[in-house]
Parts: structure tokens; sequence; C-alpha cells
């Protein structure tokens, strides 16, 4: 925990997920943990003469709930906390807290007040910019970790007493040389690589499967020619674009609504300009004597300005593309003049208009019908809104859908059959259904003849709709699915030749055929890659990883096949060549490979050291006092 201080005050998180993967793989103490015994009724735990108290663990487990909830969100749920099995978590780190704490007091192990307090401040998350200790910043930085000061001090204690604890059973952990170098080989050898794909065309022609195959394949795929549940439907839909489309918008609204926008339809006049900018009016003048002497643009930019002629070209501008000084004359200049030297904040300009792009007005007659959807649009949204209210005042009063329809002017549409993806037994996609995505799921959870709620739609609109009838999944005739059945089949019997293959192949490099040979066999292209190592080389990144564990473990000349990770071919590799790693010539490499090493082995003496003190002193939890804390019934 201190090391995790230094580095921000958001650990509690990492430990909570940390306590859960524990406790997933059997390392914690929760659920069917032979430590759930009774225990004395104002503890939730003991571990020999040390307790867990209730308010230990209630501080605990609310202080991890707040910093998943800021993690997360606000919308973790106590519930789901526990169905995580936070709780677990929680109670096995104060478990071991308490194991350190028992430790201590019958080996006499002490962490003096003075050394604790010196360690708190040397924390860096607690300092400020000139490196020292801050009050206000230490309190702060406990409120965002949810952690009191008395909190604060009871984990640096523990972390102190666990150092001097289980310090002697880590300094002891050591990697022997041989082990290291041993280790450094597997990690670091080196293999060359050779392979080719065996394609699906490979297995040859498929002849057409007899009626027995048909019949036994049918019988051994059930779910594939399966059709799905259907439901008939009964849908009434207020579609803010259909209703747009009944509402009358009169010329004088069009005319009127041109005019207030007339100026998103006008094109503005564009000029394609070349530039450049001088340091001061004199040589801005010289450089316009150059251009009228004849000379190029682009070269006495170069000369006058220093600039390439791609950094004169500002392409095609508008007036509000430009310097108003620089507008004025660049869009009173014709096509093909030059102008300046013209004076603004960023130096003289010279220039030269390329070409004139004129602009336009868009007609009304052109824009009328973007005019008339916009304004049917605007209306549509409070008739929506009309149609929606009355809608539940229908259905409230014990109107069908179909007169509710026709009291509102809306149609209903009836959908004879659909499944839980929207679509019809055809395979066709029903339209409308998906106007909301509450809709589908709604239909398939529902009785048949209930209308189902009022659900608002992503355009803006509702639906509701009515479940009339339930036709439920079945298995289709053979004779329906013939063609269906006949694909399946040749699929497998393909995919199967060609594994066959693939072994033979495989069998044939074993027994000395070369793999070039194998491959020209098929009519595969060789391809050669590495050398590289065994884990995660970019090198093999075109092969399957598990083709590369597999080829590492044999030896060189020998074959193995995998599929291909593109999904339909197979991979044959072997070895053609092995580099053995060298421990001797990476003495740095050999060094971190054993202190990581040690460090594995320092914490596994740590576990254990700490397992063994658990059964030497005996931990107990109560398991009713705990499930009454988290409002769960005793099992």
């Amino acid at each position: 925990m201190l090391q995790s201080l230094r580095k921000g005050a958001s650990t509690w998180v990492v430990r909570i997920f940390l306590g859960i993967l524990m406790v997933s793989f059997g390392i914690g103490i929760w659920q069917g943990n032979s430590l759930f015994q009774g225990g004395s009724d104002d503890a939730v735990a003991k571990v020999g003469e040390t307790e867990v108290s209730v308010q230990d663990f209630q501080r605990a487990f609310d202080r991890e709930l707040r910093q998943l909830q800021t993690q997360l969100g606000g919308s973790f749920t106590r519930e789901q906390a526990l169905a995580f099995n936070v709780q677990g978590a929680v109670l096995s780190q104060l478990v071991s807290d308490s194991t350190i704490r028992e430790a201590a007091r019958l080996f006499g192990v002490r962490a003096p007040d003075s050394l604790v307090a010196r360690q708190i401040a040397a924390i860096p998350a607690f300092h400020d910019i000139a490196g020292k200790f801050d009050g206000d910043r230490f309190r702060q930085v406990l409120a965002q970790a949810s952690l009191t000061e008395e909190a604060l001090t009871s984990q640096i204690r523990g972390e102190m007493l666990r150092r001097q604890l289980y310090g002697p059973a880590g300094t002891g952990a050591q990697a022997p040389t041989v082990l290291a170098e041993t280790l450094y080989r597997h990690r670091n050898e080196r293999r060359k690589i050779d392979y080719f794909m065996v394609s699906p065309d490979a297995a040859g022609t498929i002849d057409t499967p007899d009626a027995a195959a048909l019949q036994a394949y049918y019988d051994a795929h059930p779910e594939a020619f399966t059709a799905p549940e259907y439901r008939a439907v009964t849908l009434l839909a207020i579609d803010p674009a259909e209703v747009a489309k009944s509402i009358p918008v009169s010329d004088e609204a069009v005319a009127a609504a041109y005019e207030e926008h007339k100026a998103d339809y006008v094109i503005p006049e564009k000029r394609d300009v070349a530039q450049m900018v001088l340091s001061d009016e004199a040589t801005g003048q010289q450089a316009i004597a150059d251009l009228a002497a004849g000379q190029d643009f682009a070269a006495v930019a170069k000369a006058r300005a220093g600039v390439d002629e791609a950094d004169t070209k500002l392409g095609l501008v508008t007036r509000d593309g430009l310097p108003a000084e620089l507008a004025d004359a660049v869009f009173a200049a014709t096509e093909g003049t030059v102008g300046g030297p013209v004076q603004t904040l960023l130096g003289w300009h010279v220039f030269k208009v390329q070409a004139v792009v004129p602009g336009s007005a868009r007609p009304l007659a052109e824009v009328r019908d973007e005019l008339v959807r916009q304004i049917s649009g605007d209306q549509a949204l409070g008739r929506v809104s009309d149609l929606g209210k009355s809608l539940q005042d229908e259905i409230a009063g014990g109107a069908t859908l179909e007169e509710a329809g026709e009291r509102l002017g809306v149609p209903v549409t009836r959908i004879p059959a659909v499944d839980a993806e929207g679509k019809t037994p055809d395979g066709e996609t029903v339209p409308g259904l998906d106007a909301s995505t509450e809709l589908l799921p709604a239909l398939f959870a529902s009785d048949v003849g209930l209308d189902g709620d009022i659900l608002d739609t992503d355009a803006g609109g509702y639906v509701v709709a009515r479940v009339d009838g339930i036709t439920p999944s079945a298995l289709k005739p053979l004779d329906t699915v013939k063609a269906e059945v006949t694909a399946a089949w040749t699929a497998q019997e393909r995919a199967t030749r060609q594994q066959a293959l693939a072994n033979r192949l495989v069998e044939a490099i074993d027994g000395g055929q070369s793999i070039a040979e194998a491959a020209k066999g098929v009519g595969a292209e060789l391809a050669t890659v590495g050398p590289g190592t065994r884990t995660g080389d970019p090198q093999f990144s075109a092969l399957p990883p598990g083709l590369i564990t597999l080829l590492f473990d044999k030896p060189a000349g020998k074959a193995a096949s995998m599929a291909a990770t593109n999904g339909s071919d197979i991979v044959v590799g072997t070895v053609t060549e092995v580099v053995p790693a060298d421990p001797a010539a990476d003495g740095e490499g050999v060094k971190a490979v054993r202190e990581k090493l040690r460090a594995d082995m320092a914490g596994d003496l740590a576990a254990t050291f700490e397992a063994d003190l658990r059964q030497r002193f005996g931990v107990t939890v109560n398991e009713t006092l705990l499930n009454g804390l988290l409002g769960r019934a005793t099992p």
C-alpha cells in the first residue's frame, strides 16, 4: 500500500480487483472456505486474539465501494459490488492485516509512531511543489482516497510490520544462476520457420452426398436447421417524418423562410490566389517591378521573399478567408492581374489572381423542397407530442391499437411473422421495428393479446405494439432445408479432408520429405519467417501463435500444422534453423531474469509464511454476523 500511495491516491481500486482475482482462484477466504466457522458475536473475524471488528469491515467495504463508484461511475451499485465479490476481497485483506498484527503482538515486533510519521511525511503524494510535506495536500489526498488519517497510519504501520516479519523470508529467496540461464535460453532461443498454406481447394472435388449422409448430418446438427420462434405483431407508430408529410405548407410560408435564411443559399465568390509576403514596402515595390518586367511569380517570390512556389499558393479563398485590407485589393482585381504591395499585420503582400470563380445564389425554386421539409418538420414536432398524449389517453381508455389508430389518423401495421432479430421467415428485415431499441425485446417478453408500453423512438416519435400470435421454434423438415444441409455437409467434408491432407503432409515432412516438395505437391507457395523468439515476436505475426508454440517444442526439420488466422487455410510449417541463446553474451539479461525469479520466489515464500501463520493462530469468520451486515440470509 505504501508503494502504491507513492504512485497516486486511487490504489484501493487496484487492491479490490486484485482481491477479487485472488478470491476467484481460491486464494481468498470467501464462499465455501473452511474459515467460515462460528466466531464472537461482536467481531466479523478473528486471527488468534486479533479481531476484525464490525466497524473495520464496514469502513473498508464502504471505502472500496466508493472508490469503485468513482472509477466505474455512480451507477455501480452495492448489489453489483456484492456480485463481484468485493466483500471477499475486503475480508481477505482485513484477515491478512490481522495476521500481521497478531504475529507482531506475539513476536514482540514494533513499528514506533515516530518512524510511521517519517514514512508518511516521505510520501511524494503529500508534498508541495517545493518537495516538502503539506498538511493541506495530505488531507486532500486522503479525502480523495476515502481514507482517514487513522486508517492511513494503521496501513503504514501494517506495511512496516509486514516487512519486518516477511522480509527475512524474502531476503532468503535466491534464484540459482543455472536456473536463470536455463530460463534465459528458453525465452531467447530464436528459430527460422518455413511454411505454406493448405487451402480448402487442395482437398479436391467433394461429391454430392447421398441421402443417408444428409440424414445423418441433419440428425447430428438440429440446431443449425431449427426455425426460431416467430411472433405475429400489430404495430402502431407515430413517425415525425410521416406526420410532417401530412402538414400543408403554403407558398407564403416557403417564401418567408427563404428570405429569412437567404444567406444560407448564397455561394460566395472565390479566387485562386498566389502571394508573397515581404518585410517592407520598398521590397514589395521591387517585386512588383520584377513582375511587370515579365518575370515568373514563383521566381520573384523565391528571390525577394525566400519562399518556394508551393508556399505562395493560397488556393481558392473567399473574401472572409483573407485579412480585410488584402481581401479588398484581391477581390477588386481582375483575373490574371498582379496587385500590391498591401500592408497587413503579417507584412507587405504582393499577389496575383490566378482565377476567379463567380459566386451564385440558389434560387427559391431549387431549395423549395428543402424548405418545405424543414417547415413541416418543425411543425410536426408539436403535432407528434399531441398525438403521443392522445395515444396514451386512448390506450388508457381501453381502445385497441386499431381503434386508436383510426381515431388519431395513424396507420396500423400488421406483421405476420418476425423473429427476435427483426427478420421474416424469408430472412428479410421488417421495417419499423428498429425505431426503438426496446421494441423487439419487449415483444418477445410479452404475452399474446397484450398491448406493450408506449415507447419513445430514436426519431422523436412513439411506437406501441401487440403480440397477436406465437409460432414456437421448430426443426425444419429435411425436405425444406435440403440445400442448406448439403452445403453444410460439403463444407464439413471439405474441412475434414483438408485437415487430413495437412496431417499427411506433416507426416511426410517428418519422414524426410522437404517442405518445398510438400508445398509444391499442393500448389502452395513456400514462405520463410524469422529467426524470431517463441513469444510475441512480430516476425511471426502472420502465423497462429499455437503453431509457433508447437514448432518451438520440436527439433529442427520436424513439422506441425494449425488453422491459419484467415479462418479458411491450414498452415504447415517446419523449423529450418535454430539459433541458441548465449547467456554468457548477455550478463544484464541473465541478471534481469534472476532478479525477477528472486522476486517471485520471495513473494511465494512470504505467502507461504502467512499461510503458516494463519494456520498456527487459527482464523474464524462469523458468517452469520457477516451476512447480516451484507443484508443476506445465512445459508
